[in-house]
């Protein structure tokens, strides 16, 4: 694209240089006055052509000139405007067919995410679900945002989130989760209302800015609402009451200086873990991990549970450890991510 805009700077200057010389040239044989030259010049390059009659004083020098004109003048404005209706032209084009791709793209996804909102909170978690290597697409209504999503590879449609035909666009039928992540409250209110009565099984993960916002959020239909400020407040505390404990825990969140992390893994009917123990399994000894808690498919949530503890087919195994631990854990047991990863 850069290399088409000289070719259009060229023209420009071509076309210029033709004005000038076009005018100066016609006021020198004439001795008309400037105004009159530029009025010859623009008549000529616009292929107005004259209706006044040629004086026989002029000859052939000026019709000579006004040949040169017509054949370099309309050469360069073919050549400029050509060009800039390639770039338009092209640049629709290449539009159309992205959208249509990415259509066809999101067409095909499932149990996937939908981050509507890419402003700081969403554009944070993007990068997570793509470290994750976790399907998603981005809806925001401003198409700088929705262009600097695609810029970084996510898939992204631009549009009112609040509107349902855009959700459907996103595939939230098939979709796993929603976050509603919007630049107000009332906007997330609405938003969650709405995606819950698309799809009344997902989960929505819903930001709240105000106290007063989380209780309407949940109302709506959010599972879950996250509060900002209430997290910062809380982390603030936890660094000034346990700072160890906190930078920790930071640490192994922001996983930028750590190769460790909490990872949620799914026991199936048919996993070897099924039936044996804590301790059979050597998961702390032989896999190096330490499992933190243990959710049942009731929904108990079994905390630093006990080395004879057995597992159950539809158990989610919250682990601590490496990632490399983790990786080898999974595939020697066959064990998929909780999240579906």
């Amino acid at each position: 694209m850069h290399e088409s805009f000289r070719r259009v700077r060229r023209g420009a200057t071509l076309l210029g240089a033709v004005i000038c010389v076009a005018v100066a040239g016609h006021q020198r044989l004439t001795n008309d006055p400037w105004l009159e030259s530029v009025y010859w010049a623009v008549i000529t390059l616009s292929g107005v052509g004259y209706t006044q009659e040629t004086p026989a004083s002029v000859g052939p020098a000026r019709q000579f000139l006004t040949i040169v004109v017509i054949l370099v003048g309309m050469t360069a404005i073919t050549y400029t405007f050509g060009v800039l209706f390639k770039i338009v032209l092209q640049g629709q084009l290449d539009r159309a067919l992205g959208v249509r791709r990415m259509s066809r793209l999101i067409e095909q996804l499932k149990q996937h995410t939908i981050v509507c909102g890419f402003g700081r909170m969403g554009r944070n978690l993007a990068i997570r679900l793509a470290r994750k290597n976790l399907p998603f697409v981005v809806v925001d209504s401003l198409p700088e945002i929705v262009s600097e999503a695609s810029a970084m590879g996510y898939m992204a449609i631009e549009g009112d989130a609040t509107d349902e035909d855009i959700l459907l666009a996103a595939g939230i039928e098939r979709a796993k989760t929603v976050v509603v992540a919007l630049r107000s409250d009332a906007d997330n209110v609405f938003l969650t209302l709405t995606a819950r009565n698309l799809n009344a099984k997902m989960n929505i993960l819903a930001r709240g800015e105000h106290p007063s916002t989380e209780k309407k959020l949940r109302q709506a239909g959010a599972n879950h609402v996250v509060m900002p400020a209430v997290i910062g407040a809380q982390r603030i505390a936890d660094m000034i009451s346990k700072p160890h404990a906190a930078n920790l825990m930071y640490r192994v969140a922001e996983q930028s200086t750590l190769s460790v992390e909490l990872e949620e893994l799914l026991i199936l009917e048919s996993n070897r873990l099924v039936g044996q123990s804590i301790r059979n399994a050597d998961l702390r000894q032989k896999h190096q991990l330490l499992v933190i808690a243990i959710r049942r498919m009731d929904g108990q949530l079994l905390l630093t549970p006990e080395a004879d503890q057995i597992f159950q087919s539809g158990d989610t195994l919250i682990v601590f450890g490496q990632e490399e631990h983790i990786a080898q854990f999974r595939k020697a047991y066959d064990t998929p991510l909780a999240s579906g990863g």
